[in-house]
């Protein structure tokens, strides 16, 4: 039987790469968000508006659709760069887009869910590293917690099996999201040198020196589509990393040498109050480089450079469950970023 996948959040950040592997390998793909892009609905893919705190309207929109074999969930409740996001509101998204399905389709056979490196509570300070799957829950509120609770209360005695995610940041070239480590990265670097300054790295010292991780796209992407698709991988959670490790204090004399710029010291600055008066800055670096006409706050969310380069601790997720499991990909992460940096500059959205 043919697979079908109903995405949720299917615009977000990990939905994108999703849909265009699913679609490599041949699925037939039904995508909900609340702006639906119609021109790229057609041939295999569908595209569908709809709020999933909308019940009601939810199952409406996807009643046509009974053949639905995966339900993907990557959405996300709106929320303040602060670490802790809201519970209520991405539990009813869940649980909505669960029972639209279940109502729709009688031959559901697996749910994935995306959860993050937030499980282990890197956004309130110090975790154990490696963090395992089965490690200790930190205090509450955490969304992944109640999320995860209800989709494991829902399966039992149910056809359908369920898996999760847990990448940490996203690198992607994501021309049209702000809220990204390399265009926030990338434009910050683009007014240092406007203005005649080093690289300097506006993060803290421990952010500096500590072991980081990341998780391409792609790479999240293929390990979706394994955990839904493989035996092993039932009814279980998965770290989801490129396999690799970085320091920003070598990654970042990189990123000076790309930009054609001497790389500085550790400057901590709060990005989101420093690049206030920079907007003048930006529109003469857009005309002298002939760039895309934008604004800089369509090109970088500040408080979320703030927020991933004040890391306090090394951030290293083990990845030996997912390999156990049969998953071996793994991403040169240096390499990434400065892939991801060309096609920015390529797109004509960094100079």
């Amino acid at each position: 039987m043919r697979k079908c996948a109903f995405v949720a959040g299917a615009t977000g950040a990990a939905a994108t790469r999703l849909i265009e592997e699913l679609l490599r390998q041949k699925w037939r793909v039904i995508g909900a968000s609340r702006k639906a892009p119609a021109d790229k609905t057609g041939g295999e893919l569908t595209y569908l508006a709809a709020d999933l705190l909308d019940a009601g309207g939810l199952k409406l929109a996807i009643s046509p659709y009974r053949d639905i074999t995966h339900l993907f969930f990557a959405a996300r409740a709106a929320h303040e760069e602060t670490g802790v996001e809201p519970v209520a509101e991405n539990v009813a998204m869940l649980r909505n887009a669960l029972e639209a399905v279940e109502t729709t389709s009688s031959i559901l056979e697996h749910v994935h869910i995306v959860e993050g490196t937030k499980w282990y509570g890197m956004h309130i300070g110090n975790f154990k590293t490696p963090a395992r799957e089965n490690d200790p829950r930190h205090m509450p509120p955490n969304f992944y917690y109640d999320q995860q609770d209800l989709i494991t209360q829902r399966q039992k005695g149910k056809q359908w099996t369920w898996s999760a995610s847990r990448p940490y940041f996203l690198i992607d070239f994501a021309p049209d999201r702000p809220r990204n480590v390399v265009s926030v990265i990338g434009a910050y670097a683009a007014i240092c040198r406007e203005l005649g300054v080093p690289l300097n790295f506006p993060g803290t010292d421990i952010c500096w020196n500590s072991l980081s991780e990341a998780t391409d796209a792609r790479q999240l992407a293929r390990a979706m589509v394994f955990l839904s698709t493989c035996p092993k991988a039932h009814n279980e959670a998965f770290n989801v990393t490129n396999g690799d490790l970085f320091r920003w204090k070598h990654l970042w004399s990189r990123i000076a040498r790309f930009f054609d710029m001497p790389c500085g010291e550790v400057q901590t600055l709060a990005l989101g109050q420093w690049m206030e008066d920079k907007e003048p800055i930006w529109e003469r670096i857009v005309r002298q480089h002939n760039l895309k006409p934008r604004r800089i706050a369509e090109v970088a969310l500040w408080a979320f450079g703030d927020f991933v380069l004040r890391q306090t601790c090394d951030v290293i997720s083990s990845m030996t469950k997912i390999r156990t499991a049969g998953f071996h990909d793994t991403v040169d992460t240096e390499e990434l970023y400065l892939a991801v940096l060309q096609q920015y500059r390529q797109a004509r959205i960094l100079p």
